[in-house]
Formats: C-alpha cells, sequence, structure tokens
C-alpha cells in the first residue's frame, strides 16, 4: 500500500477530503489511469464525484474510461460536466465531439468539435475528426478543407 491510498482510505473514513489531499488524490487518480490502473483510478474519481469534486479533470478523465468500456450515455454525461466546471477545456469538447458522433449526434459532434479547435487550433486530431463529421453531414468540400489543414498540421 502507498501514501496515496492510505490518504484515500483515512478520506473515506472520515468522509472528508481537504483541498490539499483532493489534488493528491486527483493526480493519483491520473497517474493510475495513466499506468493502465483502469479499477483503481475509477474507485478514486467515483469517490471525488460522490464527494462533489468541482475539478473539471476528474469528470473529463472519468469520461475517457466510460468511453473506453463502451458506456457512451455516461461518458457523455461526465464530458459535459467537465464543460459545465471549465467551458475552456478543449480535450472535453474534443472527446464530447467523439461521444456525439458516435451516438449519431453529427450537428452537435460538429459544434463541439469546432469550439475545440477554437480553443486548440493546433491539434491536428481535431481537425481530421471534424473532416469525418462534415463528412458524414454530407459536407465534402468543408470535410476535404478540415482534411487538409489537419494534414498540414501533421503530415504523418
Amino acid at each position: 500500500m502507498n501514501g496515496f491510498e492510505d490518504l484515500y482510505k483515512f478520506e473515506k473514513k472520515s468522509n472528508k477530503i481537504n483541498k490539499s489531499s483532493k489534488e493528491q488524490i486527483i493526480n493519483q487518480a491520473i497517474q493510475l489511469q495513466l499506468k493502465g490502473n483502469i479499477t483503481e483510478a475509477t474507485k478514486f474519481y467515483r469517490k471525488l464525484i460522490s464527494q462533489g469534486s468541482t475539478d473539471h479533470r476528474v469528470y473529463s478523465n472519468y469520461g475517457i474510461i466510460l468511453q473506453g468500456i463502451g458506456k457512451l450515455q455516461e461518458a457523455e454525461i461526465s464530458y459535459r460536466k467537465s464543460i459545465e466546471l471549465n467551458p475552456n477545456f478543449a480535450n472535453a469538447h474534443s472527446n464530447l465531439g467523439n461521444i456525439l458522433r458516435d451516438l449519431g449526434n453529427l450537428k452537435e459532434a460538429e459544434i463541439y468539435t469546432r469550439k475545440a479547435i477554437e480553443l486548440n487550433p493546433n491539434f491536428s486530431v481535431n481537425y481530421s475528426n471534424l473532416a469525418i463529421i462534415l463528412r458524414d453531414l454530407g459536407k465534402l468540400e468543408d470535410g476535404e478543407i478540415s482534411a487538409r489543414r489537419a494534414i498540414e498540421l501533421n503530415p504523418n
């Protein structure tokens, strides 16, 4: 057991998490997620959410986990909460756009993907995602422009 797990168990017993320990728990959850320990990361994120976390990263990262296990509607809710908490977080807009595309809501997917591009105009993947959405909407010329921009930003 490491110090973070001890802290988590202590905080769980007291049912209170202070600001400093919240940040430690968030960082631990992120590290667990990056290392592929999704089960443990999920426990941390759920605990933070049950405690009323107002950190956009918690909801965005939990959305990534939900999306990865195919719980698209739940992931959509989590990304929307992340955006509500931080409207300028490009990753949440991008991920929500992908979810909405997968759910067949192409018009709304376009809106969120364009917002992700507005917030982070140098990320080629967002242009590539937008190109796919525009193609599926029948906006082929606009889709081609977006695809060309993606290639311009990342020729590989």
